[in-house]
C-alpha cells in the first residue's frame, strides 16, 4: 500500500495530507476510513473540503460537493498527537471552502490554496520538505516552493510534468492567491492570551472566575 510507504520515509513527527471521497460500488458505500484504519498513520483529523460544486448529473443521491481530507501523523516516540497548531491556523476550522481550480488541464485539480493551508499551517515559520507521490499539474510543488520548503514531485504523466515545470518556473504569478489565502491565518487574541487575562475560556478558565460566572448563572437562575 502506498500509504504504508510514505509512512516509511517519513521521519517521526511528519504529517501527510491524503484526498479522497466517499464513493459507492453497487449501491454500496465505500469510504477512506475503512483502508486508512488498515495503515500505519495515526489518524489526527478528518477535514472536509467543500468544493461548492459537483459533478453528479443524476439524482440517486443528494449531489456530493465535499471530499475528505486526512491529516496523518507518524509519532514521535510515544507522542500521538504531535504539536499543538497555532491559534492562528486551527481558528480556520476543519471545513475548508473554496473551489477547485480554473483553466487547469488535470481533471481533478484542487486550488492553491488548499495546500498553501495545510502546509502553512503545519510548518508555520519551519521549513522542511514537501513531497506529493501523484503531484498532477504541480499544485503541491507550487505552494512548498512559494512558503520556500523543498518539494519532490511524483508523476509519470509527461504531459502534467512539463505543465508543473512551467508552472514552478513562473509561480511569481500565483502569489496572489497564496497571499489571499494567508492573511486569512489571524487571530486578535490566542487562548493563552485570554487565559493570562481572566477573560472567558469555558472550562479553562480561572477557578475564581469559573465560581464567579457559576454564580451569576445561579442568581439569574433563581431570579427566573
Amino acid at each position: 500500500m502506498v500509504n504504508n510507504k510514505l509512512f516509511r520515509i517519513t521521519k517521526p513527527d511528519g504529517s501527510f495530507f491524503y484526498n479522497h471521497k466517499i464513493r459507492w460500488e453497487r449501491g454500496k458505500l465505500l469510504h477512506p476510513m475503512d483502508w486508512l484504519r488498515k495503515t500505519k498513520w495515526v489518524i489526527r483529523q478528518e477535514i472536509i473540503w467543500d468544493r461548492m460544486i459537483a459533478g453528479n448529473i443524476r439524482g440517486w443521491r443528494f449531489w456530493q460537493v465535499e471530499e475528505r481530507i486526512y491529516w496523518l501523523y507518524k509519532p514521535k516516540g510515544k507522542k500521538l498527537i504531535g504539536e499543538e497548531l497555532k491559534p492562528k491556523h486551527a481558528l480556520l476550522t476543519s471545513i475548508w471552502r473554496f473551489p477547485p481550480e480554473q483553466k487547469n488541464p488535470h481533471p481533478a485539480p484542487f486550488p492553491l490554496a488548499l495546500p498553501i493551508r495545510a502546509i502553512y499551517s503545519i510548518m508555520d515559520e519551519k521549513k522542511g520538505v514537501v513531497l506529493d507521490p501523484y503531484c498532477g499539474s504541480g499544485t503541491t510543488l507550487v505552494a512548498a516552493k512559494i512558503l520556500g520548503h523543498g518539494f519532490i514531485g511524483i508523476e509519470i504523466s509527461k504531459e502534467y510534468v512539463k505543465f508543473a515545470e512551467d508552472r514552478l518556473e513562473n509561480c511569481k504569478k500565483e502569489l496572489r492567491f497564496a497571499e489571499e489565502e494567508m492573511t486569512k491565518h489571524i487571530v486578535m487574541k490566542t487562548f493563552k492570551e485570554r487565559k493570562e487575562k481572566g477573560e472567558f475560556t469555558g472550562r479553562y478558565a480561572p477557578k475564581e472566575k469559573r465560581t464567579k460566572i457559576f454564580d451569576e448563572q445561579k442568581e439569574l437562575f433563581l431570579s427566573v
